[in-house]
């Protein structure tokens, strides 16, 4: 039987929970009859959390559904890796370009495949949350943008210091 989850929305993603409130009753002969129900969580992905009462001779539950803990402490994790991959970039391309190292492939190709692993990433996150939702906001589009940034800047510093000088005694047109 489809139940309506009330509270919460997608996009809140690790920290969504929701709510949802059902009564069950029987009837024979006209007379109410006692209802024993039992609601159970068949979801890794939620936690569920139920008050149950009973208001003349029907069941009545009132259920809490949010994330797991798994999903929680994993979805931080993600978050908190997504930010060290970030300042490691940031701290790489700073060593660069300070150091004038010039076009270092090796490092330029581990910081193009940090932003594109970023992705792949991303999607693992349980429950696949929809793109826009608070993990993305939190840590997924900031990295993004500071490791497409710090690439660029790497590049064009590098390129800058790998023109040849111009020769000298030269004159000017």
């Amino acid at each position: 039987m489809p139940v309506a989850l009330t509270g919460g929305a997608i996009t809140d993603h690790p920290f969504d929970a929701y709510e949802a409130e059902m009564e069950f009753g029987a009837v024979q002969g006209g007379e109410s009859v006692p209802v024993h129900m039992t609601l159970v969580n068949r979801d890794a992905l939620f936690s569920l959390a139920v008050d149950t009462s009973e208001i003349r001779g029907a069941a009545v539950f009132a259920a809490e559904v949010a994330r797991s803990r798994s999903v929680l402490v994993f979805s931080v994790f993600m978050m908190l890796a997504m930010w060290a991959l970030a300042v490691a970039v940031l701290m790489g391309g700073r060593h660069l370009v300070r150091r004038r190292s010039g076009l270092t492939w090796p490092a330029l190709g581990w910081m193009a495949a940090t932003l594109f692993a970023l992705a792949a990433f991303r999607n693992t996150a349980p429950g696949a949350p929809p793109i826009g939702g608070l993990l993305d906001y939190l840590a997924f589009f900031w990295a993004e943008t500071l490791i497409a940034f710090c690439v660029i800047v790497v590049v064009v510093r590098a390129v800058r210091s790998e023109d040849p000088p111009p020769p000298r005694g030269a004159a000017a047109p």
